[in-house]
């Protein structure tokens, strides 16, 4: 049995799941993370434990293989492949476009049940336009400074885009996935529902879709198999992204900050110097945005995709903690 080890944020873990089927077809699975909501219900996820967790090593059986592979410091960093297939060579399996997968339980889908209530319309929408932050931050008396600003939307360019959205829809509400100490969390004409982040993808399988930035929600929104569209900037849909999404960009320069700036040096690693763009200028403009916002809604109003929220298939009636009784736990 396996126990595989994950650092870094929400999406960089949904994103993780693309993987299991595969993992689990060379042993157990077993997750250690700072997020093990991430893979609680998981069918083929024996065990999610929580880095913090008391005594976590001392119930740990001495013969499992601890498993830590880090794509951030591999030759992913030069954007030349996308963030799974390099994780799936580093842990010695193959990947073939596998999305990601959520699974939540019955009292996650009662308790989004509750939430989706808060919404002032029938129809909403859900946007993220910055990120960066741990979801487990949100009660912090601190001021945020985001940490994903390159992969950002420019706040008054967000705050026009839904100024247009909600003349043109206004039969459709704006849910904002921002934490309540972002700087996006006060742009005017949302809904800011301050919930947990593992009932939002419950939010998007009621949702018409999301309009964000590569960040989590795009992970969550592929791993319930709702599409949406994606903002990219500094980063691209050939690094981090999915087919599902309707993916827009106003450049064609996507890199990842290379690793030598990580500690420090402000040189690229082919000795030029690193300048952080200006995203003003990389910045997909309103319009052109709200051009693929509005075919993304017309597709979903023909198909009737906004079906409303689905209950998953998991039994689990309790806190869904240590005896959670679901599939898989």
């Amino acid at each position: 049995m396996a126990i595989y080890m994950i650092n870094g944020g929400v999406g960089k873990h949904i994103a993780f799941t693309a993987l299991i089927d595969k993992l689990a077809e060379k042993g157990d699975v077993q997750m250690m993370t700072a997020y093990p909501d991430v893979f609680r219900h998981h069918p083929k996820v024996k065990a999610s434990y929580s880095h913090e967790e008391p005594g976590l090593y001392d119930r740990v059986p001495r013969d499992t293989d601890i498993v830590f592979r880090e794509p951030y410091y591999s030759p992913f960093v030069f954007a030349k492949t996308h963030l799974l297939h390099e994780w799936a060579k580093l842990l010695g399996i193959e990947y073939e476009g596998e999305l990601p997968q959520w699974h939540s339980c019955k009292k996650w889908y009662r308790e989004a049940k509750e939430v989706i209530k808060k919404i002032p319309k029938k129809k909403f929408i859900l946007v993220q336009f910055g990120g960066g932050q741990s979801p487990y931050d949100v009660n912090q008396p601190r001021i945020f400074i985001p940490q994903g600003q390159r992969r950002a939307y420019p706040l008054n360019m967000a705050q026009d885009f839904i100024n247009q959205f909600t003349e043109a829809h206004p039969d459709i509400a704006v849910v904002n996935y921002s934490m309540v100490n972002e700087e996006y969390s006060h742009l005017g004409g949302c809904c800011v529902l301050n919930t947990a982040y593992w009932l939002y993808p419950e939010l998007l399988k009621a949702s018409m879709g999301f309009v964000g930035i590569d960040s989590s929600l795009q992970h969550m929104a592929a791993g319930v198999g709702v599409s949406g569209v994606v903002i990219w900037g500094a980063t691209g849909p050939e690094q981090f992204g999915y087919s599902i999404h309707g993916n827009i960009s106003n450049t064609t320069n996507h890199h990842m900050r290379p690793l030598c700036v990580r500690f420090g040096d402000n040189k690229n690693a082919d000795g030029s110097m690193w300048v952080d763009r200006d995203i003003l200028s990389t910045a997909v403009p309103v319009d052109k945005l709200m051009e693929v916002t509005d075919a993304m809604l017309d597709m979903k109003l023909n198909k009737e995709e906004a079906k409303g929220i689905a209950e998953d298939d998991c039994d689990c009636d309790d806190d869904c903690g240590e005896n959670c009784k679901c599939k898989g736990a």
